[in-house]
């Protein structure tokens, strides 16, 4: 099964259906042939963001929000003490943390990440945009 770490941005578009999220890559979260990954740390993202009213996306408000997730198909990763210090150590192109971590987990993996930012480009990642 070929796996994929998904972004937050691109993993709250997926959730939302919002159209500003291209059909092919809903399309490679939807095909079964593949294993979609999230990251702990997007889910603290999203919590973090609506508990200071900076996202209105009810799901990130509730204790139960990695089983919907789960029951959704996502699989969730912890995230562990190498991912910390390898994003710890990437070079300063991307100064948000959780970003940091996505590239990290990425790289650590050796999978390709689905991400609309560009500066994920300056990492030894794939990145699947479109």
């Amino acid at each position: 099964m070929i796996e994929q770490l998904l972004d937050t941005r691109v993993l709250l578009l997926f959730l939302q259906n919002d159209p500003a999220l291209s059909d092919d890559i809903a399309r490679r979260i939807e095909d079964p042939s593949r294993r979609s990954l999230i990251s702990m740390a997007s889910l603290w993202e999203l919590a973090q963001k609506a508990a200071r009213g900076l996202l209105l996306f009810e799901p990130a408000q509730r204790a139960d929000f990695p089983n919907i997730l789960l029951e959704e198909g996502f699989d969730i990763l912890p995230v562990e003490w190498p991912i910390i210090r390898r994003a710890a150590a990437l070079p300063p192109h991307h100064y948000d943390p959780t970003d940091r971590l996505l590239i990290a987990e990425a790289i650590a993996r050796d999978i390709p990440i689905l991400s609309m930012d560009e500066k994920f480009d300056l990492y030894q990642v794939e990145r699947l945009s479109s």
